[in-house]
Order: structure tokens, then C-alpha cells, then sequence
């Protein structure tokens, strides 16, 4: 039996700076969350509607009629712990959020959808030029995607090439016109007959997306695929419970 190293040091800090849940801030365990936030992270589970990614149950996607990529694969809800881990992991570039607490089941959930199937390129949905000045959190997934799965990223393919008010603060009706013509597909000849892994941050409505699938598609790429981080749907508990009322935390 090898024997457990000691680190006087690690113990010092551990005493000293003791880890704090980065949800909530309160003292927890190695996990990164406590026991209170860790059970509001929800996972979406292992038998997924194949098309939207979401589990059957919360699935509303019509076995894909509106979707212009082939399959999608979610891993964590967009809701209670889920919700406010990707707000500090996007907007604050607490990049911790991600690599402590979100990783480990983002690349199972990708690779377990994905990892027979010979992809060429992910990408990022990206950014609009003018707003790269902050962080970037789709490119650090698909990094991170790249890394996991030996599939080199592309952040040259794809452009944003119109500012869009962001999707979130869109109503349901209006998010696909929001972003329709907002994405243009780059250097075409490194797109013929590909299969693509696209990749975002959350996804509700897919008319990102969508929209993103259906620009590399023109430009003459085969195969889209779709990896989000994140996924908003409302369960039928959550419909009777927020009837009427105007509670966002689904309408990213």
C-alpha cells in the first residue's frame, strides 16, 4: 500500500482559507458546493430525448421538426444552482464554476453522445467582434471540449458579424428573429462535408443555434452537432407552479 503524502503547507491553507461553496459562499467540502447547492444542480439524465438533448419528460422540441442540426446534447439545467453558477462562470469569468463543479459531467455527457463520431471541427459560438474585450465563456468550453476529445477547434468558421440584444431578455416569439442573419460562415473551402460539434453556453428556444447550423450548412458543411453546457425547460411542475407569473429563470 503506497503511502498518503502530507502537505504541511496545504494543510496551513486549507486551515486558514477554508473552501467556500461557489454558489452561495458558504464553507463546504473538496466539491465545490455544499450539500444545499449541490442538490440544486440538476443533471439532465442518461436516456435523453436524442434531438434537443433534454430529458423526455422536459423535452418540447417535436422530435426535432424546428431544430436544423442533428442532435444536441445537454448536461445541467438551467435553473437554482445550475443558473447561478453559469451567471458567475460567463459574467464574472469565475472560470472555478466551470472547471470544479461543471466539467467533469459536460465532457461525459458530450463524449458519451459524441465519441464515435468522426468530427472534424468544434466551434465555438462566437462572440461579436466588438464585444471580445470580455470573457469568452463558449470558446473556454470548446477548449476545453478540444482537449477532452482530441478534435482540434476553429474559431475562424464562424463570425458574428451583427450585435444582438442578448437572447435572454428576448421573449420566446422574438429570440429567433433576434439573432436570424446575425452569423456568417467563413472560408468555405474548410467547410465541404465536415461534421462540426457546435458548441454554447446554455440553450432554450435552440434559435442561436439554429441559426449558427444553418449558416455552416449553406456554406457546405454535412453534419452539425450541438454540445450546450446548459439547457432551459420548464417541467410540467414548474408550469403549474409559475402560471401567471412572470418568472425568467426559464427564459434565457
Amino acid at each position: 500500500m503506497g503511502k498518503t503524502s502530507f502537505s504541511l503547507g496545504g494543510f496551513l491553507a486549507g486551515l486558514l482559507f477554508p473552501p467556500r461553496c461557489l454558489c452561495c459562499g458558504e464553507l463546504c467540502g473538496p466539491s465545490g458546493l455544499c450539500d444545499t447547492c449541490a442538490e440544486g444542480l440538476h443533471r439532465v439524465g442518461e436516456d435523453p430525448c436524442r434531438f434537443c438533448g433534454r430529458d423526455r419528460e422536459r423535452c418540447r422540441c417535436r422530435c426535432g421538426e424546428e431544430l436544423l442540426f442533428e442532435q444536441a446534447v445537454g448536461a445541467f439545467y438551467y435553473e437554482q444552482t445550475g443558473r447561478t453558477l453559469l451567471h458567475r462562470f460567463k459574467f464574472r469569468g469565475d472560470t472555478a464554476c466551470y472547471d470544479q463543479v461543471l466539467a467533469s459531467y459536460f465532457l461525459e455527457r458530450t463524449a458519451a453522445a459524441f465519441g464515435k463520431i468522426p468530427i472534424d471541427w468544434v466551434i465555438p459560438v462566437p462572440m461579436y467582434e466588438k464585444e471580445t474585450e470580455r470573457f469568452d465563456q463558449t470558446l473556454y468550453l470548446a477548449r476545453s471540449l478540444s482537449r477532452a476529445m482530441g478534435i482540434p477547434y476553429r474559431t475562424d468558421l464562424l463570425k458574428k458579424i451583427r450585435k444582438t440584444p442578448p437572447q435572454h431578455r428576448q421573449k420566446k416569439e422574438t429570440r429567433k428573429e433576434n439573432v436570424q442573419g446575425a452569423f456568417l460562415a467563413c472560408k468555405k473551402q474548410a467547410l465541404q462535408g465536415v461534421c462540426i460539434l457546435l458548441v454554447d453556453d446554455v440553450a432554450t428556444t435552440f434559435s442561436t443555434l439554429n441559426t449558427c447550423a444553418a449558416a455552416l450548412k449553406e456554406a457546405g458543411a454535412d453534419r452539425i452537432l450541438c454540445a450546450s453546457l446548459m439547457t432551459a425547460a420548464e417541467n410540467k411542475t414548474d408550469r403549474e407552479d409559475n402560471h401567471g407569473r412572470n418568472d425568467d429563470r426559464y427564459r434565457y
